[in-house]
């Protein structure tokens, strides 16, 4: 009898073990679509609109980029971005449902290379890790006449970042998504 009280017990005890708990999935932003819309300021009917798809994810580095529209020399341009997950039905806005709810936890990261182009984070900018400016309401001026690059990342739990050079910066943390565009000109 006590031999079968003894096994009762050591099931017992071996049965609610923490080791049988699933270790917990952190649930990342599934992207599949990203619109970058430059608006002319001046005039709404000017506008620069880069695309970037990846129908699978943007985790495994496949993706298709595309421009529609040259930027004007001089004119000044405001930044709206979409940002979607198109595996669902309807479309996941990932921006206003995920990113902007944790800011805290997101921030964009700019780059040009080529084109003279100058970025500011406006003050209505929401605010981002460390009291930073995210980087969702830029401003844009579009220089002389040239033809290159233009980067945009966003960083998910950041180490640090740095928007003091207006294209920002960060350190640690992993990219949600990292796209170039090449060939974007200012006539």
């Amino acid at each position: 009898m006590s031999a079968i009280i003894c096994l009762a017990l050591s099931t017992s005890f071996t049965s609610c073990s923490d080791d049988d708990d699933p270790d917990p999935v952190l649930e990342e932003e599934f992207i599949t679509n990203l619109t970058l819309t430059f608006t002319n300021t001046a005039d709404a009917t000017d506008s620069v609109v880069l695309f970037s798809t990846a129908p699978d994810g943007f985790e495994d580095g496949t993706s298709t980029e595309n421009i529609v529209g040259t930027f004007s020399a001089g004119a000044t341009y405001s930044l709206s971005l979409e940002i979607l997950n198109e595996q669902e039905d309807p479309a996941d806005d990932i921006l206003n449902d995920d990113i902007i709810p944790e800011a805290d936890e997101h921030f964009f990261a700019y780059a040009v290379n080529g084109i003279n182009l100058t970025m500011t984070r406006d003050a209505s900018d929401i605010a981002g890790p460390d009291g930073s400016k995210l980087g969702v309401n830029t401003t844009w001026v579009a220089g002389a006449i040239s033809n290159g690059n233009l980067q945009i990342r966003l960083i998910h739990e950041p180490t640090t970042v740095d928007d003091s050079d207006e294209f920002g910066s960060a350190t640690g943390g992993s990219e949600d998504f990292n796209i170039t565009w090449t060939g974007v000109a200012i006539l």
